[in-house]
């Protein structure tokens, strides 16, 4: 077996349009085409790769992952991520709470925060490319985000 990449996650929800709405407008990504499934949902894409499928969860089904602690299941929705400054604006904007740290030494910015759902995604910049050092990193923390 030989991978290539990462596909695609997907999130299943019953706050479909929040949540479609959350990775349009706060995260950045697009709707674009999904197949004529029976039952609701989105691709939501960066460039030419649908790397989010949103599709709907039974209400009264058990949870495929833990919310609770630092338990098994899902941690985060890893994502690489440019304009460090825009992102921290439009998360402030939209009143999403994060973390914001510095990682691998110095080389990278990462930013957590939480969806509608409660599953935590993680934006990865490059600190170099982001003119961010050690000396000038203003870390902003948040109980309970992070890996």
């Amino acid at each position: 077996m030989a991978i290539n990449e990462l596909n695609h996650i997907n999130i299943r929800t019953v706050n479909m349009e929040e949540t479609k709405d959350f990775f349009v407008d706060v995260v950045g990504l697009e709707i674009g085409f999904r197949p004529g499934f029976p039952s609701h949902g989105y691709w939501l894409y960066c460039g030419e790769v649908p790397i989010v499928h949103l599709s709907l969860s039974d209400p009264e089904g058990d949870p495929r992952t833990m919310h609770s602690g630092r338990g098994n299941g899902l941690d985060h929705i890893g994502l690489s991520a440019r304009d460090l400054a825009g992102t921290e604006k439009t998360l402030s904007d939209h009143g999403v709470t994060y973390r914001k740290c510095l990682a691998g030494g110095g080389r990278l910015v990462q930013v957590f925060f939480l969806d509608p759902n409660g599953v935590q995604v993680e934006l990865a910049f490059d600190a170099d490319a982001e003119g961010v050092t050690n000396d000038n990193f203003v870390p902003v923390d948040a109980a309970g985000l992070g890996v």
